[in-house]
């Protein structure tokens, strides 16, 4: 079974340079991205589309990066790539959740791209 729609990446974090940069970058993997500002919004767009990968901040107004997993993972298994300057405070929460990956700010913006091929070929890989 051959993957139907370009993958949609939705990328959830109150920093707009920082929204602009990876959402950017990933369009130019070939990928769709949207935007959220806040956690709120981020599950509004995630409840308003089909969603292949999640990259979120924890620490947001209107919802926090917590609230935003924990209410995807209600719903469904999509992956999720956290991005936080504090790992530390996450890592034993988030290690009891699956298909999580945890990078840390600041980020060398190759690591985010190589765990964003990871995350969608898999699940292309999973629908085959």
């Amino acid at each position: 079974m051959e993957y139907e729609h370009t993958p949609t990446v939705l990328i959830i974090d109150n920093d707009e340079g920082l929204l602009k940069a990876i959402s950017t970058r990933i369009e130019m993997m070939g990928y769709r991205c949207i935007t959220a500002g806040t956690g709120a919004q981020g599950m509004s767009e995630f409840e308003a589309d089909r969603i292949d990968l999640v990259i979120t901040d924890m620490n947001m107004p209107s919802l926090d990066g917590m609230g935003v997993i924990q209410q995807i993972r209600n719903q469904c298994d999509t992956p999720i790539i956290v991005v936080t300057g504090f790992k530390q405070a996450y890592v034993s929460a988030l290690s009891e959740m699956h298909d999580i990956q945890i990078l840390e700010k600041p980020f060398h913006s190759q690591d985010l791209m190589d765990a964003v091929e990871s995350e969608i070929f898999l699940r292309q890989a999973r629908a085959a």
